[in-house]
């Protein structure tokens, strides 16, 4: 790579979602420590999270959506509102689609962005990439759908599906947005046609992205024989000086070994989880500290059995350092941290890539999975129990935790697309070199 650096304007097409936020938010940050100018486009109200970063943002989406959020009436649903819902959810993905790609493509173009880095799930990331004629990255933040979110179902543990129309509509919404089939591959194209590009599924061959970036280790991953050239293992996007200060009560602790509880930010936490939690470990001479992420209000909890330290947020790598396990959902970020920290795991994956993320650890013997599905406070306790009384867990999560450091993720992520960029420079006369 060239020692003399030249300074471009990442344009970042990230998601709302605070697993997928924070971990951009850390790359963005460490682009513009090595001198460039980032900027988001996404929905005002990740704004501030954006700005209090350092980092430039541009609001999409801020025209009132047609749509309002549909909130289920009851329990036990109909299967009539069940299909209502479905129908809802995705034409509110369309709309945003088509939304999206217009709002964005002009938006870049105003901010004179050079080249984009696009979330994997920002399905129109790509599309918008080729109108505008930049070059692009995908990062995958997790798991990179390509690879599977439930292939292994025995050592994910993963059975969570409350009716046989929870299986139809996750396979329903998994082939139109993780896949591109259906109405979603249906609306881009209509999109794409418009502006005389051809299907979807030719996108990434006629206009691919320069590399395609996953923060999951190479030593975490399945093994696999075979893997596009421009695809690149990093490690996780980790930097503790980056991440906000977070209040907490430290005087609360009591200096018993700590066991950490959180299942993220997701919309799919269960609340009940936190109370069987809370049950199968009011006995163990360890004090439970839960962090609700803030989906729920901590008052919520404060008769739970035991008389847990209950969060609405965590410090959650202050946490870490000082905790003997983590109880989680298996989402990326908690368990990205909980490996660097060298924590052993109990894991509970709710939804969408925690599955795969799961499986990674239970293969490497570093977490104990447990189906949400028929969850008790008697098998949260058995696994607490088990992970703290064989020492094989915590030397494979140690392991794990000499192997992450050594990797310097968020370096060598700068490094691939320093790298890349300078090879499409050398061809490209359009983009600075």
């Amino acid at each position: 790579m060239s020692t003399d650096r030249v300074v471009r304007h990442f344009g970042v097409m990230s998601f709302t979602g605070t697993g997928h936020l924070n971990s951009l938010i850390l790359l963005s940050q460490h682009l513009k420590d090595r001198g460039h100018e980032v900027t988001f486009f996404e929905k005002p109200k990740i704004e501030d999270r954006v700005r209090q970063a350092g980092l430039n943002f541009y609001p999409i989406g801020t025209s009132k959506s047609p749509f309002k959020e549909k909130n289920a009436n009851s329990n036990h649903p109909s299967l009539h509102s069940q299909f209502s819902t479905l129908r809802f959810n995705l034409r509110r993905i369309t709309q945003d689609l088509e939304t999206y790609l217009q709002e964005t493509t002009i938006a870049v173009t105003r901010a004179k962005v050079d080249v984009l880095l696009v979330n994997e799930i920002a399905l129109t990331g790509p599309t918008v990439a080729q109108i505008a004629g930049l070059p692009y990255f995908i990062i995958s933040t997790s798991v990179p759908h390509n690879f599977g979110w439930n292939d292994l179902p025995w050592l994910s543990g993963y059975k969570y599906s409350k009716s046989w129309f929870s299986l139809i509509e996750t396979a329903f919404l998994e082939n139109s947005v993780l896949r591109i089939h259906g109405p979603i591959r249906r609306a881009l194209d209509a999109c794409r046609r418009r502006v005389g590009l051809g299907p979807v599924r030719h996108a990434r061959k006629s206009y691919p992205e320069l590399a395609h970036i996953t923060q999951l280790p190479e030593c975490l991953d399945l093994p696999r024989s075979k893997l596009p050239g421009n695809f690149h293992y990093t490690g996780p996007f980790a930097n503790q000086e980056k991440r906000p200060h977070v209040d907490f009560p430290w005087d609360r602790l009591d200096g018993r070994p700590i066991i950490y509880a959180s299942l993220g930010t997701t919309r799919n936490v269960q609340a009940f989880v936190f109370r069987l939690v809370a049950e199968a470990c009011k006995d163990l001479d360890l004090q439970l500290v839960i962090s609700l992420g803030g989906r729920f209000d901590a008052k919520m909890f404060s008769d739970l059995p035991g008389n847990p330290l209950v969060v609405r947020y965590a410090p959650q790598p202050e946490l870490l350092r000082i905790a003997v396990i983590v109880i989680t959902h298996g989402g990326p970020n908690t368990v990205f941290e909980a490996l660097m920290a060298g924590r052993p795991i109990v894991a509970i994956p709710l939804a969408h890539d925690q599955p795969a993320v799961a499986a990674r650890l239970a293969r490497l013997g570093i977490a104990e999975v447990l189906p949400v599905m028929r969850l008790s406070a008697r098998k949260v306790n058995r696994a607490v129990t088990r992970v703290l009384g064989d020492p094989r867990y915590r030397c494979a999560a140690l392991k794990m935790q000499a192997t992450l450091h050594s990797l310097h993720g968020l370096q060598r992520a700068g490094d691939v697309i320093e790298e890349s960029l300078e090879r499409y420079a050398a061809n490209h006369l359009s983009i600075p070199r």
